[in-house]
């Protein structure tokens, strides 16, 4: 093992730990501040990698979660939600090697629009999905740490689901005649 694969691996745990953090949270705002450390953390990461477009993309996700987070009485403006979408398909494009950096971006549409949409629910579900497709390019680009991270990450999020959403679900009674 060389020092850049240890130090890669090591950025990777960071990000987690950053973003296991951010969906444990039920405050929008500190979940935005944690996502857009880890996501800084996994841009430098991918970069160590090679891996353009996991590195364009999370940089991307420090920029649309602080403008989305900027946001206390509500969504950002649907303006800024099409910016980020365009940054997201032209760097998506750019860096395109094969469908599975695509799986990335749109992993990362749909996250974005859960976002900006604000609900938290919503976003719970957008990063499950998320990671689900993001998983496939971490096993192509060899981000071991992340492959690990993203089962961490989905199981935290199906964690955080039940946690925060599905407790609130209470079953109706059945009214007989």
């Amino acid at each position: 093992m060389t020092v850049k694969f240890i130090l890669v691996q090591l950025i990777g745990l960071c990000a987690l730990f950053m973003l296991v953090l951010s969906l444990q949270n039920n405050n929008k705002k500190m979940l935005m501040k944690y996502q857009m450390f880890s996501s800084l953390l996994y841009a430098v990461q991918y970069a160590f990698l090679g891996a353009y477009t996991g590195c364009l993309l999370n940089l991307t996700c420090v920029f649309r979660n602080y403008i989305f987070g900027k946001n206390e009485n509500g969504r950002a403006s649907i303006i800024w939600l099409i910016v980020v979408l365009a940054h997201i398909v032209g760097f998506s494009l750019i860096t395109y090697t094969d469908i599975v950096s695509l799986l990335v971006m749109f992993g990362i549409i749909l996250f974005s629009v859960a976002m900006w949409y604000g609900d938290l629910t919503f976003m719970r579900i957008g990063e499950a999905i998320a990671c689900a497709l993001l998983m496939i390019y971490n096993v192509k680009v060899l981000a071991f740490t992340s492959c690990i991270a993203t089962m961490i990450e989905i199981s935290t999020v199906l964690i955080a689901i039940y946690r925060f959403d599905l407790k609130k679900i209470k079953p109706k009674k059945e009214v007989r005649a």
